[in-house]
């Protein structure tokens, strides 16, 4: 923005993009499918027993696609920053809250506390939306088609990881029952490392660039 790039701006911005949903959709899919048995590992014991898991993890299933507004809204917001506009960020977030508010009120009726987890993630997919769509009326696009593309097939090798995720520990619960900690962890353990593997597999089945960028980037830092 300060050399008058926008043409790099837009780049640099659907890349940021791309890549930041290479993370966040998986993630997404990953918590919902395995909302339950994370939630087990971590909290239940003593005080916090099923029942508290199970509501638990009701929170977390609605909570979680606000994952990709709120990185959405990361890499969104400082554009504005940077070409110093401060009003429109902090106008949308207004705009946000009462979106927030109304579908609180009205979620939390018909789905009680689950209603407010649902209300704040959609809240949070619209403050991405509207920043995307006023950043991209300021300069004249933000790559919309190459993000749309990348984001279908991102959210395609996604649902199969999910599926393995979900079939994979429910066969582990039948094959290893039990409380044991130490069980829970092999389960979610293992469960999240072969998701993992299939994420990868499926990303190869369908040329996902992102997937190969976001490895080279850990790579990367690895190697320093």
């Amino acid at each position: 923005v300060a050399d008058n790039d926008i043409d790099g701006m837009r780049s640099a911005l659907s890349w940021g993009i791309r890549l930041m949903l290479m993370l966040s959709v998986p993630a997404t899919l990953g918590l919902m499918v395995l909302s339950g048995p994370i939630v087990e590992l971590i909290y239940e014991r003593k005080a916090f027993d099923a029942d508290s898991t199970l509501l638990a993890a009701a929170a977390l299933l609605f909570y979680a696609p606000g994952i990709i507004g709120y990185s959405v809204v990361k890499i969104a917001s400082p554009c504005f920053y940077a070409m110093r506009d401060a009003r429109t960020p902090i106008t949308v977030s207004l705009i946000t809250i009462a979106v927030n508010l109304v579908l609180n009120l009205v979620l939390n009726a018909w789905m009680g506390f689950t209603g407010l987890a649902l209300g704040t993630a959609i809240a949070a997919n619209v403050n991405a939306l509207l920043l995307l769509v006023l950043l991209s009326r300021r300069i004249g696009g933000v790559d919309a088609r190459r993000i749309l593309q990348a984001s279908g097939k991102i959210l395609l090798a996604s649902a199969v990881m999910a599926a393995a995720a979900w079939g994979l520990e429910a066969w582990l619960s039948q094959v290893w029952p039990g409380t044991g900690l130490g069980l829970r962890t092999v389960r979610v353990g293992v469960s999240i490392a072969a998701s993992i593997g299939v994420l990868a597999l499926s990303a190869w089945a369908f040329r996902i660039e992102e997937f190969s960028m976001a490895v080279a980037r850990v790579r990367g830092k690895l190697g320093r």
